[in-house]
């Protein structure tokens, strides 16, 4: 096991390939150190998971700014595979992280939950990596923002990363199946186990898809920066074992309906797809999103920018962050996979997504996007999750060992204990 989570520890997988606003096959550091004319060019670290939503975003922003070049590194999801792209990959980007650290690399990061360039964002925002977004950015407090949500990039008072999308994770079920129940319990396994009683099923088809989640479904996190300590609580505690010891699901002879969904995720088209199902059939689909401990709803940050502490063109990215927080950017029906961080964008995006541009649907479609919107008003808290989530589901599903969760979790604290210190 300490094997294993040595590796997890490690961090180090992704790489870059490139694309560019200006053709050019250079280092990003070699063009930047070639700049030397009035033209400022940022080089922009996007994931290949968000690409298209990116490419088309930066090519809006080179229209209204030429004065601006623009270089996009695109920074690709891996699965892991042990193949020669994987191994190249890898080193590919253990070079960057070394960049990083030195104070070199991109500008500007657009990156999401599959990022594992930079997997600790709220460390890394500690140990001075990014600039505060504060010193180039007007007014993010007063911005059409969840601002529960923006938040989550903020520590000491300084926006260190800029959510620009989030998940939230619940169950859906149709009206029928609720009959006007609601909830009441504030633990996220009580609440599994009372929804699966109210509504007649031993466990949901995507029931273990929750393993990738746990610690993102609380409002406390695992790990504090500010104390230097790991808390596993015994609620987190339950709704590990009680994940850990459930039965295996699958889709195979397993009703659509209730069913575990993330919404706003990029596998969050299931969800999108059930409820323009429904139109059609006249059936209402509910969004029941888990409690967080705490009496209110826990938002996942899974796509955010950053900007390098010492980049050289701060002013031209914050103009740039800016602008993908505009309505019209936020509120794209091209490939944006998360629920925008822009309250005014929720409503017009998931109308789209409800319909995928079908007419017949759109007062209905307008109807749920505002139902959605104002559940994600209801969120208490937000956190960036990605680094705990990727822990925890290592140390106590992907390891073979016959140790109970809790001898599970020790171990992992133990492998953890020097990490505040490196």
């Amino acid at each position: 096991m300490k094997k294993k989570l040595a590796i997890i520890l490690a961090g180090l997988l992704c790489a870059g390939s490139f694309a560019s606003c200006a053709s050019s096959s250079r280092s990003s550091e070699n063009k930047a150190a070639e700049n030397t004319g009035n033209r400022p060019k940022m080089v922009i670290a996007i994931s290949e998971l968000q690409e298209d939503f990116y490419q088309e975003a930066v090519a809006a922003y080179c229209r209204l700014h030429p004065e601006t070049e623009v270089e996009i590194e695109v920074v690709p999801w891996i699965d892991n595979t042990p193949t020669e792209k994987t191994e190249k990959d890898s080193k590919a980007i253990k070079d960057m992280q070394v960049q990083i650290m030195a104070g070199k690399g991109p500008d500007v990061f657009l990156l999401d939950e599959s990022n594992e360039l930079l997997p600790d964002m709220v460390k890394n925002s500690y140990n001075g990596v990014f600039l505060d977004l504060n010193t180039v950015m007007d007014n993010l407090k007063s911005l059409p923002l969840n601002q529960v949500v923006r938040k989550a990039g903020e520590l000491d008072g300084k926006q260190y990363f800029l959510p620009l999308g989030y998940t939230l994770t619940g169950i859906a079920a149709t009206e029928d199946m609720l009959e006007g129940w609601k909830p009441s319990s504030s633990q996220p396994d009580e609440f599994l186990n009372e929804a699966a009683s109210h509504m007649g099923v031993k466990g949901f088809p995507r029931e273990p898809w929750l393993r990738e989640y746990i610690p993102g479904l609380f409002g406390t996190p695992v790990l504090d920066y500010g104390e230097k300590s790991i808390t596993f609580s015994r609620d987190f505690m339950d709704l590990t074992e009680l994940l850990a010891d459930g039965a295996e699901f699958t889709d195979e002879n397993a009703p659509e309906l209730p069913d575990i969904m993330n919404v706003g995720d990029y596998r969050s088209s299931t969800f999108e797809k059930l409820v323009e199902r429904s139109f059609a059939s006249g059936t209402d689909v509910k969004f029941l999103p888990f409690p967080n401990g705490e009496r209110g709803t826990n938002a996942q940050v899974n796509v955010f920018a950053a900007v390098r502490a010492n980049s050289a063109y701060a002013s031209q990215a914050g103009e740039f962050l800016a602008f993908l927080l505009s309505d019209e950017i936020q509120g794209s029906t091209d490939g944006f996979t998360a629920i925008p961080v822009n309250n005014n964008a929720v409503v017009p995006a998931y109308q789209y997504r409800f319909t995928f541009g079908i007419e017949e649907y759109e007062k209905k479609a307008a109807k749920k996007a505002e139902e959605l919107f104002q559940i994600t008003q209801q969120v208490t808290t937000a956190r960036f999750c990605q680094y705990e989530n990727s822990l925890i589901f290592n140390a106590v599903f992907m390891t073979s060992e016959n140790n109970t969760v809790e001898e599970k979790l020790d171990d992992l604290k133990n492998e953890l204990r020097f990490y505040f210190d490196e």
